[in-house]
C-alpha cells in the first residue's frame, strides 16, 4: 500500500526523537498500516441512519489518520498548548469532563462542549449549539481563530501545519500532493470526526435479538427494561416519552430545543444565553439548542448547554419535576393548557430511566486506538 510504505519510514525517523513533555511525542506515532476509518455495517434497527446523515466528506484512511494527528496536535495554537483533544476526551465520547472548556491562558469557554461521538448523525446538517456552524466542515475549523480556544491569526494554522515535517507525507497520502491549505486541513478534520460513529453497545447487542424494542431484552434486568420502556413508550401508554425528542435508536435531536431549563442566575444579564436566537436574530428560536446524541451519555457528563448537572439522575430529576415555563418550551414539554408538563416519576423508575441509559455506553469506541493520541507516550 502507498500509505503503508509512506508511514513505515516515518515511524522509523521518529523512534529517535526527544520526548515532549507531559509524557507526549513530539511527532506522531502512527501504524505502517493505517487504521480503517469506514463506517462499521449498522444493525437492521439503526439502517434509518441513513436519512438522519448531515452532508460531509467521503471518508477515506489516510484522511481521517491526516485528521487524527491535526485533532491531537496541540501545537497548532497560539501558545502551543491547546488542540482540539484538550475539550474532547476519547473517555468522554469526546466531550469534555470538565463544565466549561479551559482555553488559552485560563479562558474559559462560553458554553459546555458537545461530545462528537456520531456527531454526523444531524439532520439539520448545522453544527455547535446555537447551530452557527454550516458544515462540519465549517465547525471543526472555528476553534482555531476563536479567542478564547486555539487563538490563531488569520493564516497561521496552514503555515504551522506546513512547518512540521511529518504533515507533507500524510497531506500527499490523504490528498494526491503534499500542499496544505484550509479546505484540506476542514476536510481532514472532518473526515476523522465522521469516523466517530458508536454503535456497539449493550443496548445494540440485545436489540438485535429483539424486534420489539417495547418488548422485554432478555439481557436485560427489570429496572433496564423498566427504563427502556419508560424512554421509547408514549405517556398515553405509561411511558414517559422520551424519545418523542430523543428521536430514533440513535437518539438524537432532530431539532434544536428548549427543554425548560431555569436561567442559570449566575449567567443572566449581558451574557444569558440565547442559542440559536441569537445566530438567526428570530425570537421564536431565543433558548433553543442543539444537543448531541445519548449514546454514550453516561460517560458525557457534564450535561445541558451550561453543564448545570453532573450527574444522570439529576437531569432525570429535571424532566421528572424541575421544568419551567419559558417563552419557546418545546410542545412536547407542554401540557393543552400551555404550562410546562413534568412527568412525575416515582424514584424507582427516575433510577430505572438512568440504568436504561447506562445502556448505551460503547466500551470499546472509548478505547478504540485508531481515536486515540498518535503524540503519547505509552
Amino acid at each position: 500500500m502507498r500509505g503503508a510504505a509512506r508511514f513505515l519510514p516515518l515511524i522509523l525517523c521518529l523512534a529517535g526523537m526527544p520526548a515532549a513533555a507531559a509524557g507526549r511525542n513530539e511527532a506522531p506515532n502512527l501504524p505502517p498500516i493505517p487504521y480503517r476509518y469506514a463506517w462499521p455495517q449498522l444493525p437492521a434497527h439503526l439502517a434509518d441512519g441513513d436519512r438522519l446523515i448531515a452532508p460531509g466528506p467521503a471518508i477515506t484512511d489516510a484522511g481521517a489518520t491526516l485528521g487524527r494527528v491535526l485533532f491531537y496536535d496541540r501545537k497548532l495554537s497560539a501558545n502551543g498548548l491547546v488542540g482540539c483533544a484538550s475539550c474532547h476526551s476519547q473517555s468522554a465520547s469526546f466531550d469534555d469532563p470538565n463544565r466549561f472548556s479551559i482555553g488559552l491562558r485560563g479562558k474559559i469557554t462560553r458554553r459546555s462542549a458537545m461530545a462528537l461521538a456520531n456527531a454526523r448523525i444531524n439532520p439539520t446538517g448545522r453544527y455547535f449549539r446555537d447551530q452557527r456552524a454550516a458544515s462540519l466542515e465549517d465547525q471543526v475549523l472555528t476553534p482555531f481563530t476563536d479567542p478564547v480556544e486555539m487563538d490563531l491569526p488569520p493564516g497561521e494554522l496552514v503555515r504551522l501545519v506546513s512547518g512540521r515535517s511529518w504533515y507533507g507525507p500524510l497531506f500527499a497520502d490523504a490528498f494526491g500532493d503534499p500542499t496544505a491549505s484550509e479546505a484540506r486541513i476542514a476536510s481532514a478534520l472532518a473526515q476523522f470526526v465522521s469516523a466517530m460513529v458508536s454503535v456497539d453497545t449493550r443496548y445494540d447487542n440485545a436489540r438485535t435479538s429483539t424486534p420489539d424494542v417495547l418488548a422485554p431484552f432478555s439481557a436485560f434486568d427489570a429496572a433496564e427494561n423498566r427504563g427502556k420502556f419508560l424512554f421509547f413508550a408514549a405517556p398515553e401508554i405509561g411511558g414517559a416519552g422520551c424519545a418523542n425528542c430523543h428521536e430514533t435508536e440513535w437518539f438524537v435531536f432532530t431539532q434544536p430545543h428548549d427543554n425548560g431549563l431555569p436561567m442559570d442566575a449566575a449567567r443572566q444579564g449581558a451574557s444569558a444565553d440565547g442559542g440559536a436566537g441569537e445566530i438567526t436574530g428570530d425570537s421564536s428560536q431565543m433558548r433553543l439548542f442543539r444537543a448531541p446524541s445519548l449514546r454514550n451519555v453516561a460517560v458525557a457528563s457534564p450535561y445541558m448547554h451550561d453543564g448545570r448537572f453532573n450527574t444522570l439522575e439529576a437531569v432525570v430529576d429535571h424532566y421528572s419535576g424541575g421544568v419551567t415555563a419559558t417563552a419557546n418550551l418545546d410542545p412536547a414539554l407542554k401540557k393543552p393548557d400551555g404550562s410546562p408538563q413534568r412527568l412525575s416519576l416515582s424514584a424507582d423508575d427516575r433510577r430505572a430511566l438512568v440504568a436504561f441509559l447506562e445502556t448505551l455506553t460503547d466500551a470499546n469506541f472509548l478505547e478504540d486506538p485508531k481515536f486515540s493520541d498518535p503524540f503519547r507516550i505509552d
